[in-house]
């Protein structure tokens, strides 16, 4: 290490370590498995990139990382891509559980 992080360590210690091939080849079903805990088969999000264009997104009957989040009194926000629906404000980030 190059410089010591010791509270990060500690969670570490107290969490579950994934250290073996947990995504997959696209971004879509990466996000989809990372935010929702499900395997992209189970959501249906296991082929393509979504692309705004296109009708369909996660899901809204699986919850998401940030919901569950902000459940238990975390503010959540994110920054990058999305790329798991846009055709409908419900499938946007604002309404999946991020703050911004």
């Amino acid at each position: 290490s190059d410089f010591p992080t010791p509270n990060i360590d500690a969670l570490q210690q107290q969490a579950l370590t994934l250290n073996n091939y947990y995504v997959q080849h696209l971004c879509s079903p990466t996000r989809s498995t990372i935010l929702s805990g499900m395997y992209p088969i189970h959501t249906g999000l296991q082929h393509f990139v979504i692309q705004p264009s296109e009708p369909y997104g996660l899901p809204l009957q699986f919850s998401t990382l940030p919901e569950e989040m902000k459940r238990a009194g975390f503010e959540t926000h994110m920054i990058g891509k999305w790329h798991l629906g846009y055709f409908n404000g419900n499938y946007t980030p604002n309404y999946r559980g991020f703050d911004s």
